[in-house]
C-alpha cells in the first residue's frame, strides 16, 4: 500500500484527481500498469480507478511499512 503525500498543483489535473478522491492521507495500491505504461489502474477504498500516466505522475506517495 502507498500513502498519498501530496498532489502537484497543476490546476486542471489536480482538480480532477481530487474529484476522484485522490487526497493526501488516503491509501492507494497499484493494481496494474498497461503494457505501454498508460493507463495505470489504482485501487483506493475498494474501488479501482484508472488514470493516465501524466496524472499519476502528479501524485506523490510513500510506501506504508
Amino acid at each position: 500500500m502507498l500513502d498519498i503525500v501530496s498532489i502537484a498543483s497543476d490546476c486542471t489535473r489536480a482538480g480532477r484527481l481530487a474529484a476522484l478522491g485522490f487526497l493526501p492521507g488516503r491509501q492507494v495500491r497499484i493494481v496494474r500498469i498497461a503494457p505501454l505504461g498508460d493507463p495505470i489502474s489504482l485501487e483506493m477504498e475498494g474501488q479501482e480507478i484508472s488514470v493516465r500516466r501524466a496524472e499519476a505522475d502528479l501524485i506523490e506517495v510513500k510506501e506504508v511499512g
